[in-house]
């Protein structure tokens, strides 16, 4: 029997350009809910991302695990949260300097900060909320106190990304601090090494008392693997990674068609 889903945000419940949630997916979650059921986010973003769009227009406030596991968001709070102690921040932020065009990183209060204002991380990110305008993030890691919890890096083009593949293999092999994830064919994702989506959603899973043949994942990306890997049900979007679903047990149109399965599968067991 299925009691949790875990399901990634974007581009897996959130259209890809609109941020929105399609009515048959809130429809299909309402029912799931209703049925006793649980329905969590499993996101590298932080959970206010999320609760901005869904307390304002959908009227939830889903439970997250955010930040890629650094974030345990549990009954409307933060349980939990794992940042980077400022020599391992600055351990990486020195090895991979070349980059620094193209980082983004997130504070505990989920504000970004760049490494100058014209870089181009910054431009990819700039209509978002999650700001922190005029601060170089040189200067923030000398002035500020707030913990750094995930780091990003996008790239404009395919051999900028694997040029960096190979030179943080290279520069950081030493070093077992850090967890490194691809999300995508242009960026990659950060941070401490016990934070990655299936690692928060085993700690998820001992707050509410359920077991790991008891959960669900729904994704899209490379990121999702993990959880998939994880879950008795896992389901990948159809235009999603085809690595990633070549992992996940099922390929669907979408959340609602996810969710028609599993409650399928919990009436008739299969």
């Amino acid at each position: 029997m299925i009691k949790i889903i875990f399901c990634d945000l974007d581009d897996t419940l959130l259209t890809p350009i609109t941020k929105e949630i399609k009515n048959e997916d809130i429809e299909s979650i309402n029912h799931w809910i209703k049925s006793g059921n649980l329905f969590v986010i499993a996101t590298a973003r932080h959970h206010s991302f999320l609760n901005n769009i869904t307390n304002n227009k959908y009227h939830f406030d889903f439970d997250c695990v955010g930040w890629n596991g650094a974030e345990i968001y549990y009954q409307s709070k933060v349980t939990e949260i794992s940042p980077f102690k400022k020599p391992q921040f600055l351990c990486l932020y020195e090895n991979m300097k070349e980059y620094k065009k193209y980082i983004k990183v997130t504070n505990e209060k989920n504000e970004y900060i760049y490494e100058n204002q014209d870089s181009y991380a910054k431009e990819i990110f700039i209509k978002e909320s999650s700001q922190l305008k005029n601060v170089k993030l040189h200067d923030y890691l000398k002035y500020s106190d707030l913990s750094i919890t995930h780091v990003n890096y996008i790239f404009p083009n395919k051999q900028l990304h694997l040029k960096f593949h190979e030179d943080y293999n290279e520069k950081m092999i030493n070093f077992d601090d850090y967890n490194c994830r691809v999300t995508s064919d242009l960026s990659y994702d950060i941070t401490v090494k016990k934070a990655s989506k299936e690692e928060g959603i085993k700690r998820y899973l001992k707050l509410v008392k359920i077991q790991e043949d008891q959960i669900a994942t729904i994704g899209d990306s490379l990121n999702d693997i993990g959880m998939f890997k994880l879950a008795k049900q896992s389901f990948c979007i159809e235009n999603g990674n085809k690595e990633a679903k070549k992992i996940a047990k099922y390929t669907v149109k979408s959340v609602s068609e996810a969710i028609s399965i599993l409650e399928r599968i919990n009436k008739y067991g299969r």
